[in-house]
């Protein structure tokens, strides 16, 4: 009978990528098209977030919601997303990152379709929450395939940073698709991107990326059942908490199923062989402390834009397309920063790279408190560009950060802590960010038209017309300006509270970054090299 070795030695020997060069299957050429088509799958679940953010506008009005209601249609996606991606990167382990990729692909693009013909607010939720479970899937394959596929540690963080630059351009476009689409169609129209896209994707991973799995994973049930409950329980606690109350009886029955679940969860993986997060890469500062730097940059990345949007629509009355061409700037210089990345990682480290990022992300949302309620784009748009500038510091070199602190058969298991981290900040930085925004805007209106001599009742109807896009429409004329002024200026304080509070917290972060994340790449490991240190964790398995 074969020996444990012998029995993962030939599946390994079939799945682990060649080396860089080598004629079967993983010449140069090839590779990079691979890395092309998991970036389409980043991007499409990218272009959801800013897309649907566009189009709640439409959406509310021609579907009647609620705002508690309305919280929902991004956060589903954003449930579905943190509360399943360490499981389904232990399913690409299990059963092959390449097929974990195309059947996310294929959720999604069915999620997308769901949305497109969706006619109800129930509907468009639960379509939302397809996409997630197929984003969750999507996020750490892909970013497995690209660790794997690029053995070199310099090679691979500039296949990294193309990874990471996608989800800044599918961040980018999403506006701009929804914004054109928006403008001659209905809002169904803007899930027909998700769909194309998801569908291309599916079709080509087949022919263009490898296939790889772990040689010794094993299943683990109970992590994967805990550690859902766990992620599942407190972000919704978050969300919910956000739009309802934290004090509110089921929030505080969530966090109580957040602490038990995670309690357990933390005495299943230290006892199990083969646990679906080895807790054990925490007592690594370095690993710690990057998974903070993604949880961070994240946060603050998507809540800046978040709120940048807010103000854009709310306080300056810019259309849709109009918000997604001045979000530019924050994208592009992303992206572009994104693409030089890994030569400065190379140059000075990581620990530099990623301190000065969370740095730079947070001047520039702090740059953004000095913009006034009617002031122009001048005042706007150097915030937004050094906001860009940190984040392209901060996304790839992060991601590369974590993949290469860990040993090459634990590379998926870290690309799904890191995007576990990285869609977990996704949901703080709206949650927390736009709670802010949301809360302060009525008290903020409702004592500025007080003070300005509007009566109590008429005060409490512009504010409930506010709070829900309108305005004070039927008050007198001689109050019509008075409201027209006041809005923008409420508002516009909200969101300079939502920023300082972005701002410090990406300061903060910046510590721990410049004391403990690892300096420099490791060497880069030889086919040879893995091959036998796989071969020794089959054997010990």
């Amino acid at each position: 009978m074969p020996t444990q070795s012998q029995k993962s030695a030939g599946p390994d020997s079939r799945t682990a990528p060649p080396p860089p060069g080598s004629q079967e299957g993983g010449a140069v050429p090839r590779r990079w098209l691979g890395l092309m088509v998991v970036c389409l799958g980043v991007m499409m679940a990218f272009v959801n977030i800013t897309g649907t953010i566009s189009a709640l506008g439409r959406i509310q009005a021609d579907l009647h919601i609620s705002a508690a209601t309305l919280v929902w249609l991004t956060s589903a996606y954003s449930l579905a997303v943190v509360s399943l991606v360490m499981s389904a990167g232990t399913l690409g382990d299990l059963i092959g990152r390449r097929l974990t990729f195309i059947l996310g692909a294929v959720v999604f693009t069915a999620g997308s379709l769901l949305a497109f013909v969706a006619d109800s607010p129930g509907t468009l939720i639960a379509a939302q929450a397809v996409m997630g479970v197929g984003g969750a899937a999507v996020l750490p394959s892909s970013l497995t395939i690209v660790s794997t596929t690029f053995t070199d540690p310099h090679e691979r963080t500039t296949a990294i940073s193309a990874w990471a630059a996608c989800s800044g351009l599918g961040l980018a476009v999403g506006p701009l698709i929804a914004g054109v689409l928006l403008e001659h169609f209905s809002w169904h129209s803007v899930y027909l991107t998700n769909l194309l896209v998801g569908a291309l994707a599916a079709a080509l991973a087949p022919v263009f990326v490898h296939e790889s799995k772990h040689p010794s994973r094993r299943l683990d049930l109970a992590g994967v059942l805990l550690g859902t409950v766990t992620l599942a329980s407190a972000t919704y606690a978050i969300i919910q908490g956000g739009a309802s109350g934290y004090a509110e009886p089921r929030i505080i029955t969530m966090y109580v199923v957040f602490a038990v679940s995670a309690a357990l969860f933390v005495r299943v993986e230290l006892r199990h062989a083969d646990p679906m997060l080895d807790l054990r890469l925490f007592r690594s500062a370095s690993f710690s402390a990057v998974m903070g730097v993604a949880a961070a940059a994240m946060f603050g990345f998507v809540g800046v834009a978040l709120l940048s949007v807010l103000y854009m629509q709310r306080a300056r009355q810019y259309t849709t397309l109009g918000v997604g061409v001045r979000l530019l700037v924050l994208f592009v210089t992303f992206i572009a920063v994104s693409a030089v990345a890994p030569r400065l990682v190379r140059r000075f480290g990581f620990t530099p790279v990623l301190t000065v990022g969370l740095v730079a992300m947070g001047a520039g949302a702090l740059a953004l408190l000095s913009v006034g309620p009617f002031d122009g784009y001048g005042a706007m748009w150097p915030g937004l560009l050094v906001a860009g500038i940190g984040g392209g510091l901060l996304v790839a070199p992060s991601s590369a950060a974590a993949v290469s602190s860990v040993p090459a058969l634990q590379a998926g298991m870290a690309a799904s802590a890191i995007n576990m981290a990285r869609q977990l900040g996704n949901v703080l930085g709206p949650s927390v960010l736009g709670t802010i925004v949301t809360t302060r805007f009525p008290d903020n209106l409702r004592g500025r038209l007080v003070d300005a001599g509007i009566p109590g009742p008429d005060a409490d109807r512009v504010v409930a017309g506010a709070a829900h896009g309108g305005g004070g429409a039927g008050l007198p004329a001689s109050l019509a300006r008075t409201v027209t002024e006041a809005v923008p200026q409420a508002f516009t304080d909200a969101v300079h509270r939502g920023l300082l509070v972005g701002g410090i917290t990406l300061l903060v972060v910046a510590v721990p970054s410049a004391l403990f994340v690892r300096h420099r790449l490791p060497s880069a490991p030889t086919p040879v090299a893995l091959n036998n240190l796989e071969s020794k964790a089959s054997q010990s398995g």
